[in-house]
This record gives structure tokens, sequence and C-alpha cells, in this order.
């Protein structure tokens, strides 16, 4: 008998790569890796603390990838999303097969990242993963998130927290939550695994 839940990721993992990034993910990237390169030379003060803040709201966990990934790696991250502007339309592993699979996976993720935020505003997180699904049921964000809370539970975990957006991020793309966060970061660190996630889905 086939697995109903693993039936239902195997069409999302498959579905993940072969989808185009669009021209307006590719703006957004483009302006974060802006915005974060201006962040890095603004002095520190008010002005800096506000630019801080509009980030994180814009685009949430980019202040982490600024301080993990570094200066260095952000600029070669927006030189590929300028790149994806001024051509046509490709699938995410042709972006992924280009060592840009970092924009991809955050673009994807920023997103998720929000949709987890905004239900917690608005309901205090109550109801867990399918409290979430709840949510946005119905919304644009509802193509970002399985309909099964027992598939989105399966892969990360019963608490609904920031770390299920990962989760759910690495479990589309293939991708174990090390390597999800070796994309996104570019080094290894005691962020890869944590007392409470659930094993890999096969």
């Amino acid at each position: 008998m086939i697995d109903p839940a693993t039936g239902a990721l195997s069409s999302w993992r498959v579905r993940y790569w072969d989808r185009p990034l669009d021209r307006e993910a590719c703006t957004a990237m483009a302006a974060k890796y802006a915005a974060l390169a201006a962040l890095e030379a603004m002095p520190p003060g008010p002005a800096q603390d506000a630019a801080l803040r509009a980030a994180a709201q814009t685009w949430p966990g980019c202040l982490r990838e600024s301080q993990l990934a570094g200066p260095a790696r952000c600029q070669t991250r927006k030189v590929q999303a300028l790149a994806g502007l001024s051509a046509p339309e490709r699938p995410r592993a042709s972006w992924r097969a280009d060592g840009a699979a970092p924009v991809v996976l955050w673009a994807d993720l920023h997103p998720l990242l929000a949709d987890l935020q905004a239900w917690r505003r608005a309901t205090a997180g109550e109801g867990g993963p399918a409290g979430l699904l709840a949510f946005v049921k119905g919304t644009s964000a509802a193509p970002r998130w399985p309909a099964d809370p027992a598939l989105l539970i399966r892969v990360g975990g019963a608490q609904a927290r920031v770390r299920m957006a990962y989760a759910w991020l690495a479990a589309q793309a293939g991708l174990g939550l090390s390597a999800l966060n070796l994309e996104l970061f570019g080094r290894e660190g005691p962020w890869d695994a944590r007392t409470g996630d659930p094993p890999p889905v096969p």
C-alpha cells in the first residue's frame, strides 16, 4: 500500500525543482541583497535600526542569512538574482545546476516564514500545524503549504515553529535540514540539527 503522506510529498518534490523561478521572485531577491549591502554600510544608530526592522519584516530570515552567509556570498547571490531578471524564466533545477540554489531556496523560504508570522499575529499560534493550514486555506499562501496537516506534522513535527518552515522547504526540495542549511548559509553550524527535529522523510 502507498503511504498517502509519502506519495503526496513525492509529488511536491517533483514539482519543486521543475517550477520556474519567476521574475517577481528575482526582483525581490535582488532588492533584498541590495538592502542587505546598504545595511552593512550604515553606521549604527536609529536609522540602521529602522532599516533592520524593515528588512526583517519584508524578508523574514534575511538578517540571519546576512550574518551567517556574509557579505561576499550575499553579493554573489545578488548578481545571480539580477542575472535572472535579464534572462528567460527557467526551472529551479537550472538555477541549482548553475550554483544559484540559495537564491531559489531563500525566495521560497521568506514567504513561508512570513506566513508563520502572520498566523501567529492573528491567532497567537493556536491550533498548531492544523491551525496554520486552516489560516492559509483559501488565501494566496495556500499553494505554498500542503493541505493535509498529517503531512506537515510528518515533515516538520507537531509544533508550528520557525523550524517547520525550514523542514517543509527541505522536504519539498528533497534535502535534509543540514543540506538545506548549508545551501542557505554556506557553512555548517549548530543550527543544522536540533533536538525535536523529526527524522527525514524518505
